[in-house]
């Protein structure tokens, strides 16, 4: 793990801030979902880096480029990881593990991934965009929009994180729950940028805070139901 965090660090995908924040987080996972939880941080930081760089200098011309060259500090890490992380820490400290708070864990970092894959690409290789709220028509990267692209990009960053839960559960229902939320997640950043973040009460990273934990939550609350 420490490896890891060295070597994202030299290759200037994080800070030491948030090599730092990285590597309490994936702590957290690893106590309260084992190694299977830290591999699924890990796919969601190496997808998210390499979507975040990937045809950059196309996304600085067009003004949609990630703020400090692409590499991600602290304030990156927690707004996408403190909930997984946190949920590992509980779970780990409290024995509460099954059956809830895996899928949990799992529902954040597959809502997370969904987002980078959806926003990152999405602005990349979109053609219309569209309010979530009022489907008018929009400027690419303009908050609360989404695209036919987007939205195909952050399925896919979903199931990426869905079908290793799905594996080591032997179970399709299980995978489904966190494809499912992670992109209700994705959609529900979509909302509150639409809204609250318009409205200057949320940043981009508050919202993704929230987005992860409304995907844990929806998770959670699909295995009580079901």
């Amino acid at each position: 793990m420490t490896a890891a965090v060295l070597l994202s660090i030299r290759a200037k995908a994080i800070s030491w801030s948030g090599g730092l924040a990285g590597a309490l987080i994936a702590t957290g996972m690893y106590l309260g979902g084992g190694w299977l939880g830290v591999a699924l941080l890990g796919l969601f930081f190496v997808t998210g880096s390499m979507a975040t760089r990937w045809e950059r200098s196309v996304k600085e011309a067009m003004g949609v480029a990630q703020e400090a060259g692409g590499r991600r500090s602290w304030v990156n890490a927690i707004s996408n990881g403190a909930v997984a992380g946190g949920l590992g820490l509980a779970a780990w400290a409290t024995g509460w593990v099954e059956p809830l708070a895996f899928p949990m864990m799992a529902a954040a970092v597959s809502s997370a991934t969904s987002d980078t894959l959806s926003s990152e690409l999405g602005t990349l290789y979109g053609r219309r965009y569209w309010n979530i709220l009022t489907w008018q028509q929009g400027a690419r990267g303009a908050d609360g929009m989404v695209s036919l692209e987007g939205t195909l990009f952050g399925v896919l960053g979903a199931v990426l994180i869905a079908v290793p839960v799905g594996w080591q559960a032997q179970s399709w229902l299980a995978g489904g729950v966190v494809a499912i939320a992670g992109i209700a997640g994705n959609w529900s950043d979509s909302l509150l940028g639409a809204t609250l973040q318009r409205q200057d009460l949320l940043n981009n990273h508050t919202v993704n805070f929230w987005s992860t934990l409304i995907a844990a939550l929806f998770a959670g609350l699909t295995y009580v139901v079901f």
